[in-house]
């Protein structure tokens, strides 16, 4: 235990050592994320949409990707998937009639064939003379049916199992009425391009078209972005063109397309491909200030001028946390500082705790301004809360629900703010303890939490018992039953893996450093968790680092990213808190 514990704290120094690297001039941290195919075939799609031939790189992307069975993946974990080989299948096929060329011919030829399903993919195929437009969407005679289907979805048992149709989109008439208010934000911005796009190819009515795109005008960020997503921008970019080509413009639609097209250049990576969103730099940057932090003290006595560096980053961490927060006290999963890209439940959280965390190291900074933040981000989540003590990932109640990680952060941070020395600190004690009633609740009969946001059931998991043991809970029973499931699901290698759909995969470094924390928290001495250190051990490399693996998720239909803070700050968690544990 002596020499497992000695290395344990050398594989600390070293990865918090290159996470201290990764800073960036500004003080924050972001990871590159990876190429994926959905960004990257709707980027091919803009170029081809204004009559050019999709660069030499891009194509390269394509043919580097394919499968063994010659599909495609939604992303790095690259399991074949139809959606992904159909779009990528329309795109080659138009590089080809541009282009000829050999290569591409043959790729074309290899691909399966495989019948039409996820409207946004047939939206190409539309796009190309290779769909019929009225075959996209529902008759608009199908809206107090959908009304109804709304309803139905508030049921318990019987909402889980109701699910939107993938292979048609809502009618356009559903702009403007209150099931659109009422959708996620996401869906909202994803839909008004493609409305448009539908609209100028089928019926063509012109308030609809100016009210769609009076619409897309007035959600188009400073960046020159729609939410600061490859794919929603994309669509955006591609209605705008449409709308040059059969309607009239006017000459503020020419610049909407320039900056819509030179911001998703900023998304194409060295390797040719893709990224679905620019940065995840607040979540990066608070994740790294938690994880730095949680290190300071382990370290201190071991390594002067590393704690002293340490030190030093963390106060420009935060301050870069503090000049990037909303006008609304909350956090944008991506900063921008004139409060734009709305603030999210998750990103507030961890950025109000990564702020409070940081007054254990910070000297140098603002403290007034420090704790005006941090009081900032506490009112957002206490007005966010949903009546049930959950929080969601923006709007409660617009198509948002109850996630588990958000709310297991929310409580982390406002126990934070409880137990830190800030003046004139409100009570939160109240949404404390709904939220803990609230995750309580959600643990799955097999003894799991499932997460919305990151692969799947792991982190879900790990995160619910990490916020029931800083509440003091260890010894329930729910988190029993938590540790219980994390040492079955364990892999014989020592590590943990799913994928977004919560099957069992080979183990990542991350699933692997959230679980492995997690139990660590319940039982210092658990076997499972010294196997999972053995592990990261084994994993890391000479600079450090560790390798990234696809465990973030945007959508289920369009697949995931690695992102390689995540693969820093994960393990130094893991690591501090084995480095914690009594011999």
């Amino acid at each position: 235990m002596d020499l497992m514990k000695e290395e344990g704290g050398a594989a600390l120094i070293r990865g918090t050592t290159f996470l201290l690297s990764q800073q960036c001039e500004d003080g924050n941290f972001e990871g590159q994320l990876s190429s994926s195919t959905f960004p990257s075939c709707a980027y091919a799609w803009i170029q081809l949409a204004r009559g050019e031939t999709p660069e030499l790189t891009l194509i390269e992307w394509f043919s580097a990707n394919q499968n063994d069975d010659a599909g495609w993946g939604l992303d790095t974990a690259n399991i074949s998937n139809a959606e992904a080989t159909r779009f990528t299948q329309i795109i080659l096929e138009q590089v080809q009639q541009r282009a000829p060329d050999p290569s591409v011919e043959k790729l074309l030829a290899s691909i399966p064939k495989l019948p039409p399903h996820l409207a946004l993919v047939n939206l190409a195929y539309a796009a190309f003379d290779a769909f019929d437009w009225n075959e996209l969407t529902f008759s608009e005679k199908a809206l107090p049916l959908m009304k109804l289907a709304k309803q139905l979805t508030k049921i318990p048992l019987l909402g889980s199992r109701l699910k939107p149709p993938r292979h048609r989109v809502p009618p356009v008439a559903l702009f403007n009425t209150a099931m659109f208010d009422a959708l996620f934000i996401a869906e909202q911005h994803t839909l008004v391009p493609v409305f448009i796009l539908i609209e100028l190819n089928t019926t063509k009515r012109p308030e609809m078209i100016a009210s769609l795109v009076a619409w897309l005008k007035a959600h188009v960020l400073s960046d020159g972005s729609w939410f600061r997503v490859n794919y929603i921008t994309a669509l955006s970019v591609l209605a705008l063109i449409e709308l040059q080509e059969k309607w009239e413009t006017d000459t503020e639609i020419d610049g909407l397309i320039e900056r819509g097209i030179a911001w998703l250049e900023k998304t194409q990576n060295p390797d040719g491909g893709c990224r679905e969103a620019l940065n995840l730099n607040v979540w990066d940057t608070a994740l790294s200030i938690i994880a730095l932090t949680e290190a300071h003290h382990t370290i201190d006595g071991k390594s002067v001028l590393l704690n002293t560096e340490l030190t030093r980053k963390v106060e420009s961490a935060a301050r870069w946390l503090v000049e990037h927060q909303n006008s609304d006290g909350g956090w944008a999963f991506s900063g921008l500082r004139d409060s734009t890209l709305p603030s999210d439940a998750d990103d507030t959280a961890l950025g109000t705790l990564a702020l409070v965390r940081s007054l254990r190291t910070d000297t140098s900074n603002d403290q007034q301004a420090l704790h005006g933040a941090i009081h900032g981000g506490i009112t957002w989540l206490k007005t966010q809360q949903v009546h049930d003590g959950s929080w969601s990932t923006y709007q409660p109640g617009q198509g948002d629900v109850g996630c588990v990680s958000i709310t297991a952060h929310a409580i982390e941070a406002l126990i934070a703010f409880h137990d830190c020395d800030i003046p004139d600190r409100p009570n939160v004690q109240t949404e404390i303890q709904r939220g803990l009633n609230w995750l309580r609740r959600q643990i799955h009969r097999d003894g799991y939490w499932r997460d919305l946001w990151l692969a799947k059931d792991t982190y879900g998991t790990a995160c619910a018992i990490t916020a029931l043991v800083k509440a003091g809970l260890k010894n329930i029973a729910e988190v029993q039953r938590g540790v219980e499931w994390l040492e079955r699901i364990q892999n014989a290698d020592g590590g943990w893996g799913e994928d977004m759909f919560g099957n069992p995969t080979e183990s990542t470094v991350e699933q692997t450093a959230w679980s492995t924390y997690a139990l660590l928290q319940v039982n210092p001495v658990n076997g499972a968790a010294q196997n999972g250190i053995k592990f990261l051990r084994k994993h890391q490399r000479e600079d450090g680092s560790w390798p990234e693996q696809c465990v973030g998720i945007y959508w289920e239909i369009i697949g995931g990213y690695a992102d390689p803070i995540n693969a820093s700050v994960f393990p130094i968690l893991a690591l501090n808190q084995f480095a914690q544990t009594p011999i």
